[in-house]
């Protein structure tokens, strides 16, 4: 028996070297995404602010430790230490009433049930602090042999157990109330202790601002979840394309799933690399969401995170910070260095230093973004930086207007172009909406004629709809669309569209990537 207790322990070895692959393999951007969506401030003020809500010792420490979410290793290893330390905790609690080696059940059991609710993308990492605290309260008080002392600790332990760790307390309850009928002794006390318990949240909801529900399970937002593989899919489509890595982002928006933001970052990753028009046939296409999303009071704080990106690029940066404000507001913590970042470089790009220099300074009071912060101040930008605000200076309006609504998508458009001609995504990206919404007349309107100029094939193909329905001359046709290719492709699709009756199936397999068969078959949303 004695060398079981030695070495029972040695079972969590296996057990979170499993978790740090299931992070890593099954769902590690959630955990980026965290870190993304907090922001932990080295400012007093900052500090104190936890005092507001109860959990402090949870809240203070997972909001320290979620700063270090940034790679999909470095998240993984903390996640599979943190579960490793809960399944030791609970595992050391439970052999002091069942065998060594029957204790690691229980124990695995409370590491496997916290590794699914942290699966959860609102779930905080505060909340497997609380899981941890309430066990090792659990300890402090079983470890007290006198028999008043343990009376008194169980009172002070409920108090300082919700203040310090949550719900966390209600674990440190129900193993009170086990050890009292264990025992048989002090049970009165106990049940005393747990009606004080059980009001304790309840009597702080109003003083914490929660509602009953929000107390009683704070800092918690569920008690069960699972990983969701279109959520991780989602969310890791939105990082990829926030660092860049474009060939990931092409690659995560595929099984050809109808997803719209899947076909919304697949054409971003196009339109930034110039091959907007060239590719957008190539998959699924929801209509114009497959180009922006929109945003109304029914939106996520995920979709207007998302919203942004097209904005930022095309150069809009009134409806980027619109977008990236929503989500800030909506989130969780109402916070995040990925929307204050954003923000600060929305301001540099617009020359608003004062507004820029409000999220600067914030970021300068952080552990990893006090560097790219300082790169970044008016005055003392890197060499870098300062070719990259001139770029995407490049590209903002030079002139605003009244929008009545934020979905005049067409009006921002047009607006980016009178700005600066040269702005190839935003005429690609007006083109295509015209495209995608079947929008023919509006499409010829924006789509400008250059004589000798041979239009790319996706254009092309639209404009010979429009010859065709106006009957023109076949000069004007040659002289329009340049390439025979597309001319005799017309003819041979108009023939078998009439051979087949119209059959989709007949004209999908040479047809099924050409405009003409999105325009005749594909259904908005």
């Amino acid at each position: 028996m004695k060398r079981e207790h030695k070495y029972g322990w040695l079972a969590f070895i296996p057990a979170s070297i499993a978790c740090f692959c299931f992070y890593f393999l099954v769902c590690p951007y959630h955990l980026l995404h965290k870190e993304q969506t907090s922001l932990f401030l080295y400012v007093p003020e900052a500090l104190f602010a936890y005092l507001d809500k109860p959990a402090v010792l949870s809240c203070w420490v997972g909001d320290y430790l979620t700063q270090f979410l940034r790679t999909p290793e470095t998240a993984s290893l903390l996640m599979s230490a943190l579960l490793l330390v809960v399944g030791l905790i609970y595992y050391t609690l439970f052999r002091k009433w069942i065998n060594s080696w029957l204790s690691l059940i229980p124990a695995f059991i409370v590491m496997g049930w916290e590794a699914m609710r942290s699966c959860g993308v609102l779930y905080p990492l505060s909340s497997t602090l609380s899981v941890a605290g309430g066990g090792v309260l659990c300890l402090l008080y079983l470890s007290i042999k006198n028999r008043y002392l343990r009376i008194g600790a169980g009172f002070a332990g409920m108090v300082l157990g919700y203040g310090l760790f949550g719900y966390g307390m209600f674990i440190f309850l129900f193993f009170l109330l086990v050890s009292s009928l264990i025992r048989r002794k002090e049970i009165l006390w106990a049940g005393l202790t747990a009606v004080v318990a059980l009001a304790l949240p309840g009597i702080g909801s109003r003083n914490y601002l929660l509602t009953y529900k929000q107390a009683y399970q704070y800092p918690a937002t569920a008690w069960w979840d699972a990983p969701n593989p279109l959520y991780e899919r989602l969310i890791g489509l939105d990082i990829e394309a926030a660092a860049g890595n474009w060939d990931k982002v092409r690659e995560l928006s595929f099984p050809d799933e109808h997803i719209s933001a899947c076909s919304y970052y697949y054409n971003l990753a196009n339109a930034v690399e110039n091959k907007l028009p060239d590719k957008l046939m190539d998959r699924y296409q929801p209509g114009v969401e497959g180009l922006f999303i929109p945003i109304h009071s029914g939106s996520s704080y995920l979709s207007s995170l998302f919203a942004g990106e097209v904005w930022f690029h095309l150069g809009d940066m009134t409806m980027a910070e619109h977008a990236t404000l929503l989500g800030m507001i909506f989130s969780p913590n109402h916070t995040g260095s990925r929307m204050v970042k954003r923000l600060a470089e929305i301001n540099l790009i617009n020359g608003d230093e004062a507004a820029a220099m409000k999220y600067l300074r914030i970021l300068l009071k952080t552990k990893f973004y006090s560097q790219w912060a300082k790169e970044r101040i008016p005055g003392k930008e890197s060499g870098s930086v300062r070719q990259e605000l001139r770029e995407k200076r490049a590209f903002i309006p030079q002139s605003d207007t009244i929008r009545t609504s934020t979905t005049d998508i067409v009006k921002s458009l047009r607006l980016l172009l009178a700005s600066n001609p040269a702005n190839g995504m935003a005429r690609d990206y007006l083109l295509c909406l015209h495209l995608l919404a079947k929008n023919l007349p509006a499409f010829i309107e924006d789509y400008p004629l250059r004589p000798g100029e041979t239009p790319k094939r996706l254009y092309a193909e639209a404009l010979m709809i429009d010859l065709v329905r106006r009957h023109a001359s076949g000069k004007e046709i040659q002289e329009t669309i340049v390439d025979p290719a597309v001319v005799q492709d017309f003819k041979a699709y108009t023939r078998l569209h009439q051979q087949s009756k119209g059959d989709p199936k007949a004209l999908a397999g040479r047809f099924g990537k050409t405009y003409w068969f999105y325009y005749h078959f594909a259904q908005n949303q």
